[in-house]
C-alpha cells in the first residue's frame, strides 16, 4: 500500500498537474484573434494612402459589417472611410490610441459617424468597462489563462469535426475600409439567437458614452459627430419601450452640439449575417442608406 501511495504522490498527481498546465499552454499557443490584428494594420496602409478622406466611421462590429462608407461616399459630397473595429477594438483605449497611431490628417475629418452598440446590451455594457479597466488590445486577451474551456469542450469540437482550436477568421476591409462580404462564408440568420434585454440608463452608462464622445474630440477636434444607436433585430422589445430608451440616451450626452440618431430595428433576419446587430450586404446598404436620410433631413 506504501508503495502505491507514494507512486499516486510522487508520479500520478505531478504527470496530471504537468498535463493539465501542458493543454493549457496548448490552448493558449493555438488560439488567435480572428486577424483583427491584420485588419488593423490594413486599415493603417490603406488610409496611408488616401489623402481626401474628411468622414470616419466609428464604432464596433454593428458598424464593420452594417455601414458603408462606400455608399456614404458615392451619395453624398462626402468622401468616408470606415475605420470601425470587431469589439471597438476591445478596450476604448486601445480603439482610441489605434485611431491616433493610424497615418490621416486629423483635422480634415469634418464628419463622424460613432455607431456602438454597447448602449443597448448590459453585458456587452458591463463587458467594456471590465476590457477598460484589464487595459485589453485590439486583438483580445490573448495572455495565458490557468482557466478556460475544458478539455472535454475541445474534445467535443473534435468528435463534431469541428475546428479545435480556431475562431471566426474575417476578410481584409475594402478600400475604403467595409465589411468584405465576397470573402467571407459565415453568414447564416438561422443560427441567430436574441437573448437581450435593454439595460438601466444610468450614471455609469452616461459617464461612458461622454467620456468616449470627449475622446473622439479630443482625436478629431473639427467634425461633426453623429452618435449612432444602430439597427438591431430585438424581437423582444418593442418599438416603443425601444424609443423611450434612446431618448433616454439622448438626454444624457452633455455635448448638445452632437446629433443622436435613433436607427430603424432590421425588419427580419433576412438582412442578417451572423448577429442581430451585424447585416448582411442587403442589411448594410438598407441601413446606410436610412443613415443619408436622416442626415440630410438634419441638415
Amino acid at each position: 500500500m506504501g508503495n502505491v501511495n507514494r507512486i499516486i504522490f510522487w508520479v500520478l498527481i505531478p504527470l496530471i498537474i504537468i498535463s493539465y498546465f501542458a493543454f493549457r499552454v496548448i490552448v493558449w499557443h493555438s488560439s488567435d484573434d480572428g486577424r483583427r490584428s491584420i485588419i488593423a494594420e490594413q486599415h493603417t496602409l490603406n488610409l496611408s494612402a488616401l489623402s481626401n478622406v474628411n468622414c470616419l466611421i466609428l464604432g464596433g462590429s454593428n458598424s464593420v459589417f452594417s455601414l458603408s462608407a462606400k455608399q456614404i461616399s458615392e451619395s453624398s459630397d462626402l468622401n468616408c472611410y470606415n475605420l470601425s473595429l470587431l469589439n471597438e477594438g476591445f478596450s476604448d483605449e486601445a480603439y482610441f490610441d489605434f485611431i491616433v497611431s493610424v497615418p490621416f490628417n486629423k483635422t480634415d475629418i469634418t464628419n463622424i459617424f460613432y455607431s456602438t452598440i454597447i448602449p443597448l446590451f448590459p453585458k456587452d455594457h458591463s463587458a467594456v468597462l471590465l476590457r477598460n479597466d484589464n487595459k485589453i488590445g485590439i486583438s483580445g486577451d490573448k495572455s495565458f489563462q490557468l482557466l478556460g474551456y475544458s478539455i472535454a469542450y475541445y474534445f467535443k469540437r473534435w468528435l463534431q469535426n469541428k475546428a479545435v482550436f480556431q475562431s471566426k477568421q474575417y476578410p481584409n476591409p475594402t478600400s475604403t475600409g467595409d465589411f468584405n462580404f465576397s470573402e467571407y462564408d459565415r453568414c447564416g440568420s438561422a443560427n441567430i439567437r436574441d437573448q437581450w434585454a435593454l439595460p438601466d440608463v444610468d450614471a455609469t452608462l452616461g459617464d461612458w458614452m461622454n467620456g468616449n464622445i470627449s475622446s473622439i474630440r479630443s482625436i478629431l477636434p473639427n467634425a461633426q459627430m453623429y452618435f449612432v444607436l444602430p439597427s438591431t433585430l430585438l424581437e423582444n422589445v418593442s418599438e416603443r419601450d425601444l424609443s423611450i430608451f434612446s431618448n433616454m440616451l439622448r438626454q444624457e450626452i452633455d455635448d448638445k452640439s452632437v446629433f443622436f440618431i435613433k436607427q430603424s430595428s432590421f425588419g427580419n433576419r433576412s438582412v442578417l449575417c451572423d448577429a442581430v446587430h451585424h447585416g448582411n450586404a442587403i442589411g448594410r446598404e438598407f441601413r446606410t442608406s436610412e443613415l443619408l436620410k436622416i442626415i440630410k433631413d438634419i441638415e
